[in-house]
C-alpha cells in the first residue's frame, strides 16, 4: 500500500482518522491468543455507514485487505490480527444507540456501542440483554452477537442466531444491504412511522442473509448497525444453587429446567471456574484458597417476577421447582459452600470491571470452547482432565463453564486455562495443553462452531465439501477477497 492509497483513504474518512505510526498500529498487531502477531499498514476509523461503504470500495479498487475491529483492547481470539497486513477498519467511532424500543423489546445499535454503554442505557428503559456472563465492558455488543457468544438465559433464545434480529451490512463487494424486515420498503424512520421495529430477522425473500455474516469473523461483510432483541427487567429475582460431586448428577435437573422454561439465567461451573469468577470479580481475595470452600460442581439458576404480583410469581415458581428437584433426588438452596446467592446475583445483569475478570485470576488465560449437549459434556471434560495431567497443568487451573443455549437443546462448553503469563514454564505448559486439547476435542466430535485461527485449519481439513461451498459463497459476496483474508477457510 503506497502513500497515494493511504491519502485516498484519508480523503474518505478524514485525515485525523487514519493512522500509520507504529505506536498506534501495535495495538492491532497482536492480542491475547497464540496467533503470531502481524502489523497492519494503517488503521482507518470511519464515523458513519457512508464512509465505511466508500472504504470498502476503495479496498476493492486497490486490492487492500480490510480487517474490521469494533471492540476495545485487549482483544482475545486472533480473528482481528491482520494475517496479510493491509488496513484495519476500526468501527469504535460508530457508537450511536439509534433506538431503544421498550414496547417491542428491541434496540438498534451501531458497531461501536459496548456492553458498558448499552447495559445501563437499557436498564434506564426497564430492559436487559440476554448477554454473556460478566461481559468485557469495552466489548462491542454487535460483535458479540455476530460471534454468537452465549447468553445466560436459554429460555429466551429460540434460534442459534438470537438475539440478533436485523442488520445493515456492507458486503465485500461494496454493496450496502439490509436484512430481515429492515430490507424495506423505506428506511428505518419510515418503517418506525408505520409500526415497524426491525424485529423479524428472516429474509428478504427466501434467504436469511444475516446467517452469512454471523460467525464469519468479518470475512463476508461489515455491519453498520444491528437490531438486538431485549428482555424486560424483572421486578423481583431469586437465585438458587444445586451442587454435586459429579456433573452427571446435575444434568437431568438442568434439562428439566430448560425444557419447561422455568429459569431465566441458567449455567453450570466447576469449582475452579467459580473460584476464578469470584476472584476475578473482586468478591474473594485468593483463587486457590477459594476453591476449598466450594462444591465440585454447581448449577446456578434464577427465577424472576414481572410487573404484576412479582413476589407471588416467585413463590409459585419456587414451589414448583422444589417439587421438581425432589423428584430427581435433589434439594436446592441459596448457598454453595462459602458462596451466597446474593453475591452471585450481584454479578448478573452487569459487565465485568476493568481489567476483564479473567485477567484478575492469575494474570493470563486461554479459552477453548465449542457446542455440544449437556449429556455429552462429561466425556470432553475427562479428555481435557487427562491431557492436563500429561502436560503438567494442575486441575486447579482448568475452569469449566457450561452454558445451555437455544432452550437447553445444546450447550456452550468452555475450558478456561488460567496461568501466570510471566512464568515461561507455565506459559509453555498451558500452550501445550491448549493445542493438544483442541486437537483431541475436534477429533472427538466437539463442534467448533466458531473456528478462530487456532482451530480453523484443523476444523476445515475434515470438512472439505463444506469449505468448498463456503468459498463459493465468499466469491459472491466478496469477489476480490478483501475482507479479513486468511481467516476461516479463505
Amino acid at each position: 500500500m503506497d502513500a497515494n492509497c493511504i491519502r485516498d483513504l484519508a480523503g474518505i474518512v478524514g485525515e485525523p482518522w487514519v493512522a500509520t505510526d507504529d505506536e498506534q498500529l501495535k495495538g492491532y498487531a497482536k492480542d491475547n491468543s497464540f496467533v503470531p502477531p502481524r502489523m497492519p499498514q494503517c488503521v482507518a476509523r470511519p464515523g458513519c455507514a457512508e464512509e465505511l461503504e466508500e472504504a470498502v470500495r476503495w479496498a476493492n479498487r486497490t486490492r487492500t485487505p480490510l480487517v474490521p475491529v469494533s471492540s476495545g483492547e485487549p482483544r482475545l481470539r486472533g480473528d482481528t490480527i491482520p494475517r496479510l497486513g493491509g488496513a484495519v477498519v476500526d468501527l469504535q467511532r460508530m457508537k450511536r444507540i439509534v433506538r431503544i424500543d421498550r414496547r417491542n423489546r428491541v434496540a438498534v445499535i451501531e458497531p461501536g456501542v459496548t456492553f458498558g454503554e448499552l447495559v445501563p442505557a437499557l436498564a434506564r428503559e426497564g430492559l436487559r440483554l440476554n448477554g454473556p456472563l460478566l461481559a468485557r465492558p469495552n466489548k462491542s455488543v454487535l460483535a458479540s452477537v455476530l460471534e454468537r457468544e452465549p447468553g445466560l438465559m436459554p429460555r429466551y433464545q429460540w434460534d442459534i442466531s438470537d438475539p440478533l434480529c436485523c442488520l445493515e451490512v456492507v458486503f465485500g463487494s461494496g454493496d450496502r444491504f439490509r436484512t430481515g424486515e429492515a430490507a424495506g420498503p423505506g428506511g428505518l424512520e419510515a418503517q418506525w412511522r408505520i409500526g415497524g421495529a426491525q424485529k423479524f430477522p428472516l429474509g428478504p425473500h427466501q434467504v436469511d442473509y444475516h446467517r452469512l455474516v454471523q460467525g464469519a469473523q468479518g470475512t463476508m461483510g461489515i455491519a453498520t448497525w444491528a437490531s438486538i432483541k431485549c428482555e424486560i427487567l424483572p421486578k423481583a429475582k431469586k437465585l438458587f444453587f444445586l451442587h454435586a460431586e459429579r456433573l452427571e448428577d446435575l444434568v437431568p435437573f438442568a434439562y428439566e429446567l430448560t425444557k419447561k422454561g422455568y429459569g431465566d439465567e441458567v449455567f453450570l461451573m466447576n469449582r475452579v471456574e467459580l473460584a476464578a469468577l469470584l476472584k476475578g470479580a473482586g468478591i474473594l481475595p485468593e483463587f486457590q484458597a477459594a476453591q476449598t470452600g466450594l462444591p465440585s460442581w454447581v448449577l446456578a439458576f434464577c427465577i424472576s417476577g414481572g410487573a404484576y404480583f412479582p413476589e407471588e410469581q416467585l413463590d409459585v415458581l419456587e414451589k414448583d421447582l422444589k417439587e421438581l428437584a425432589q423428584s430427581l433426588g435433589h434439594v436446592f438452596s441459596q448457598t454453595a459452600g462459602d458462596l451466597s446467592a446474593a453475591r452471585m446475583l450481584s454479578l448478573l445483569d452487569r459487565c465485568s470491571d476493568e481489567p476483564y475478570w479473567k485477567y484478575g485470576v492469575l494474570g493470563q488465560f486461554r479459552e477453548i470452547f465449542f457446542i455440544t449437549t449437556l449429556d455429552r459434556s462429561p466425556r470432553f471434560i475427562e479428555t481435557v482432565r487427562l491431557l492436563a495431567g500429561e502436560t503438567g497443568v494442575p486441575e486447579s487451573r482448568v475452569g469449566v463453564y457450561l452454558q445451555p443455549v437455544v432452550q437447553g437443546t445444546s450447550c456452550h462448553c468452555e475450558f478456561d486455562l488460567f496461568f501466570d503469563g510471566e512464568d515461561p514454564k507455565e506459559s509453555a505448559k498451558t500452550r501445550e495443553l491448549f493445542e493438544r486439547a483442541s486437537s483431541a476435542l475436534i477429533r472427538q466430535g466437539a463442534f467448533f462452531s466458531r473456528p478462530y485461527p487456532a482451530w480453523a485449519d484443523e476444523v476445515y481439513r475434515s470438512q472439505g465439501t463444506f469449505a468448498e461451498t463456503l468459498k463459493k459463497v465468499k466469491a459472491v459476496f466478496d469477489p476480490n477477497g478483501i475482507l479479513n483474508p486468511g481467516k476461516l477457510c479463505f
